[in-house]
Formats: structure tokens, sequence, C-alpha cells
């Protein structure tokens, strides 16, 4: 676990062999929310450092972007440890967190639905998810200035701590075919992004990014 800016926690997992770092993040304001569940081990390893932090606090929320191992795979453990915990995703995960065993409360957003709790205030992008191109989202938070970018802005290498800085216009930029494969939904979606203005990009894999402009 490092604290790796102001109220957020990033809890990672690096495998040598893809040189591929996986992270999830708390952010402890309240309510307290987690991006991604992380695998069901993630989860396992994540938890006793989750209680640590919050101490008697409850996880509220849990975000999950997509429908991916990495990111709902431990629902399950966390609503175990708390049980009013409530998951917001898309429509299409939604339906589908059954699938890994989560029975708790769910909220289901689309992009441009907010969702606001006293210091939370997000609002969601609509993401086509890479893997199969269903509908996925990106949260941002607005009083930090946090985007949670899933796979969006994925760098290999060990990004366990590590923050970059780059310029926020060049990294919309960059978002190419092999993260969302069809090009009108990327234009699309790149277009939403630059109406953006975040200051910190926690991403799911790979180097955080200090953004620029």
């Amino acid at each position: 676990m490092k604290k790796i800016r102001k109220n957020l926690y990033q809890f990672s997992q690096y495998i040598p062999p893809m040189d591929f770092t996986i992270h999830q993040y708390l952010l402890n304001v309240d309510p307290a929310i987690l991006f991604a569940a992380g695998t069901m081990q993630q989860a396992a390893a994540m938890l006793p450092e989750l209680k640590a932090i919050l101490g008697e606090k409850p996880l509220k929320y849990v975000f999950v972007s997509h429908m991916e191992s990495d990111e709902a795979g431990g629902l399950w453990l966390l609503q175990k440890e708390y049980p009013q915990l409530t998951v917001i995703a898309g429509p299409i995960t939604s339906r589908e967190l059954p699938g890994y065993g989560y029975t708790g409360n769910i909220i289901t957003r689309r992009g441009g639905e907010p969702l606001k709790d006293r210091d939370l205030s997000l609002s969601f992008l609509d993401y086509p998810s890479e893997v199969h191109l269903q509908d996925g989202l990106l949260a941002y938070e607005e009083n930090s200035r946090l985007l949670y970018s899933a796979d969006l802005f994925l760098r290999f290498g060990n990004g366990v701590g590590q923050v970059i800085r780059e310029d926020w216009q060049s990294e919309v930029a960059r978002i190419d075919d092999q993260r969302v494969p069809n090009e009108e939904a990327r234009k699309k979606l790149q277009q939403r992004l630059e109406f953006l203005n975040p200051a910190f990009l926690a991403v799911g894999h790979g180097y955080c990014i200090d953004c620029i402009g």
C-alpha cells in the first residue's frame, strides 16, 4: 500500500513476467470509496490494509469500471467485511455482478449522470472498454479533480507508487486503437475527455499521472 496523494491510497500488484502492474485505490474521504475491487487474491491482501486505514469508518462505495476480474473479482470478499457496501457501475456491469458472487447494493449510472454524497462529487463518462467494447465507465471526482481511468491510459512497467507528469491534452490525444479499437467511439470519448480538467489520473495499470495543463 502507498499513500500516493492526499487522502488517496494505492494498492498494487506487479507481475514481472508481464512487466505489468495492477492497481486499486481508496479515496479516504467522507464517505470512503474504493476504485476497483481487484481479483479475489488482491482483495484478500488489500482488506487488512483497508481496515487499518479506515478504522471504524465503513467502506461505503466501490466503483467498478467494467466487467473484468481485476475490477470486480474481489467484491464478495469486500461485501463480507462491509455488508452495507454499495457498488457503482454502468448498466451492463451492474447486471453481471452476481457472476462474481456479489449480492449487495448497486447504484447504476451512465455517462453524464452524477452522484453526490457529502464530500464525494462524482461524474461519469461512458467508456467503451477495450476487452469487448461493452459500455463501461470512467469516474471523475470533482472536489479532488481525480480521474480513475481504468485501462484507458495503460502503460507497462513497475508502476507501484510511481507518478509521472504529463500534459493532459497530449494524454487524451495518445489514446489509440489498442485502447479503443472503434474509431467513432474513440473520437467521442476523446471529445468528452478534452472538457475535463483533472489534476491526477489514478490509472488501473502502470504509472499514475500528475496532469499538466
